[in-house]
């Protein structure tokens, strides 16, 4: 008996076959398991075009076919809009994992997007980019509300000058979901050093840094003496996006360790 394409994909990458009432579709680049035939579909085309552009994006050209394989399981919530990627991270894996649970408009959309990101930059550079570069990459996709919370976190430390130091969220190897500050911080770098230089350079610098050190990346590639340089001249960067408070006008400076607002 001939197996179909899709059945001999599934065994060939040792996926169990999915539960009764899931859908499948797949391309030369991914594996979409959904609740339903067509949310696999919308959820595999929008992956392909998310593919495409996010790798001209960064790598000024398309990944070829079939490099960096990509699972995607989709689960349907009118509640939650999230997402997870897990990439390649040692030889005995081949394949990029990546899951997804939100409305079916928002499956295709900006979380998408960022763990797309993800994955082309893991496909093009395995292990090589430090955790805040990479989410800082995939962070530019992100939508309003999440920028929005980061923008409270950027306008609080500047009116405080409660600052989160680089080299702290710059030595971790993870940032999880929940660390909003970490996420402000290396989306905000990430932009700081993008205007200073575009995509090329940055990811560069940011592999270089992990590898030998981030003082001798940063004067290479932007003539900044080191960690503390860039950390002043990012404060000053964000300052200028947030006025102080009155409280500053009038001299009265914020006490040291005061609370960082309330994020929902």
């Amino acid at each position: 008996m001939r197996l179909s394409p899709c059945v001999l994909l599934v065994v060939a990458l040792g996926i169990a076959q999915p539960a009764f009432g899931a859908a499948l579709a797949h391309s030369d680049n991914f594996l979409v398991v959904a609740p339903d035939r067509q949310a696999a579909e919308v959820v595999l085309s929008a992956a392909e075009l998310c593919r495409k552009e996010l790798a001209l994006e960064w790598l000024g050209e398309e990944l070829p076919p079939s490099v960096g394989m990509t699972v995607i399981h989709v689960e349907l919530s009118d509640n939650s809009d999230k997402g997870l990627a897990w990439p390649i991270d040692s030889p005995e894996r081949s394949l990029h994992k990546l899951w997804l649970v939100g409305s079916p408009e928002k499956l295709v959309a900006e979380t998408l997007r960022h763990e797309i990101t993800h994955v082309v930059l893991a496909t093009q550079f395995p292990g090589k980019l430090p955790a805040w570069a990479d989410e800082g990459a995939a962070s530019l996709q992100d939508d309003s509300q999440r920028r929005a919370i980061r923008s409270r976190l950027l306008a609080w430390w500047a009116q405080t000058g409660n600052w989160p130091r680089l080299e702290v969220v710059f030595a971790k190897p993870i940032i999880p979901p929940g660390d909003q500050a970490s996420y402000a911080v290396a989306a905000s770098v990430t932009q700081y050093l993008l205007d200073r230089g575009g995509r090329n350079r940055f990811l560069r610098f940011a592999m270089e840094g992990k590898a030998a050190g981030y003082a001798q990346a940063l004067m290479r590639h932007y003539g900044i003496a080191d960690l503390a340089a860039l950390e002043a001249g990012w404060q000053e960067w964000v300052r200028q996006d947030y006025a102080p408070p009155a409280t500053a006008a009038s001299g009265v400076t914020p006490r040291a360790g005061a609370l960082a607002p309330t994020i929902r």
